[in-house]
């Protein structure tokens, strides 16, 4: 899958034909992404069992206390201890990690909202598994332990609980709702404390279904960790792409070549704003 952003969104001239049809791909991104999506998740379901729907339940007074999941006592020693060191030294993998087990948990607890993680992993071009094929690279007996082990944890945690997650050296803390509530952003950033200016306020399925989602995403990427100096200026950027192409859809909701002319003529005034380092 490729996630590298479209051509022409960093720096051309307002009039730039390059742009608009740039920007026209991204307006038709959204429908591609649901497409994109499917496929990427028929494949995933090689390693994710399905599991019978949990029942109802009401929510508890007070927030819950974590479950602890040891994974290590699933493995054989070896395995384990082989995986919590790739674990350690690949950020990528134990992102790609909380992701997989994030979404197998909503795909099970939140049947309503399958596959929301996915479809917003597309659109915002995140680099999901790429850190998982790197680790575990010319390792195949430890990519099959792995993935089995993200099957078994799925299929045993509880629903609607913060996870407190260890093989062998390796520890994580996984919050599944607060991940999704703060999604794509969380992918880097398992622990986020609260969504950034760009996701607070709505939830995860109502940004996927947002036309304007993959314009923005398409402009500004989450397909690579940046500098911890542009993660706020990319979010209240985020934020006014978002409310600027709302703008421009209102009257002209089709995804045409005049309607991605008048959106990059706008977008183009606010990329300038951001320093060179962070776009």
């Amino acid at each position: 899958m490729d996630t590298s952003p479209p051509a022409g969104f960093v720096t051309p001239p307002p009039a730039s034909p390059r742009r608009h049809v740039a920007l026209t791909m991204a307006l038709a991104a959204g429908a591609l992404a649901v497409g994109v999506a499917a496929g990427w998740l028929a494949g995933l379901r090689g390693w994710p069992m399905q599991m019978p729907h949990p029942r109802a339940q009401v929510a508890p007074a007070h927030p819950p206390a974590p479950s602890t999941l040891d994974g290590g006592a699933l493995l054989a020693p070896a395995q384990r201890d082989a995986l919590a060191a790739l674990l350690l030294a690949h950020d990528g993998f134990a992102h790609d990690l909380a992701f997989l087990l994030a979404a197998s948990l909503r795909d099970r607890c939140a049947p309503a909202h399958a596959h929301e993680l996915a479809r917003m992993a597309v659109a915002a071009h995140l680099p999901v598994l790429d850190g998982a094929t790197v680790a575990l690279q010319g390792r195949p007996e430890l990519r099959g332990a792995a993935y089995a082990l993200i099957r078994r944890l799925a299929a045993t945690a509880p629903c609607g609980r913060p996870l407190d997650v260890a093989i062998g050296r390796y520890r994580a803390t996984l919050d599944p709702e607060r991940y999704a509530a703060a999604f794509p952003d969380s992918y880097f950033d398992p622990g986020l404390d609260a969504p950034p200016p760009d996701v607070a306020g709505r939830d995860l399925g109502e940004r996927g279904a947002d036309p304007c989602t993959s314009i923005v995403y398409a402009v500004l990427p989450l397909d690579a960790e940046r500098a911890w100096e542009c993660l706020g200026l990319r979010a209240t950027l985020r934020r006014r792409l978002q409310e600027t192409c709302a703008a421009g859809l209102h009257d002209a909701p089709a995804a045409d070549a005049q309607t991605a002319a008048r959106l990059a003529a706008s977008i183009h005034d606010d990329l300038e704003r951001l320093p060179a380092m962070c776009r």
